[in-house]
């Protein structure tokens, strides 16, 4: 994904969280990726959050 490509994220209004298990440890993967997210400020949230998981993936390997 370029910068330049568009993406529209679609708001789910209602979403019953209880029919869903959480995978383990999620709070803690959100809750670092935010943090990253909040403190470089980039201008494509996409491509950015991309490339953060992408290395995360990278470099558990």
């Amino acid at each position: 994904m370029d910068k330049d490509t568009e993406f529209e994220f679609t708001k789910i209004e209602n979403i019953n969280l209880d029919s869903y298990e959480i995978p383990k440890y999620f709070e803690e993967i959100l809750s670092e990726f935010i943090a990253t997210l909040i403190q470089h400020k980039p201008e494509n949230v996409y491509l950015f959050s991309i490339n953060y998981f992408e290395e995360k993936l990278n470099s558990s390997k």
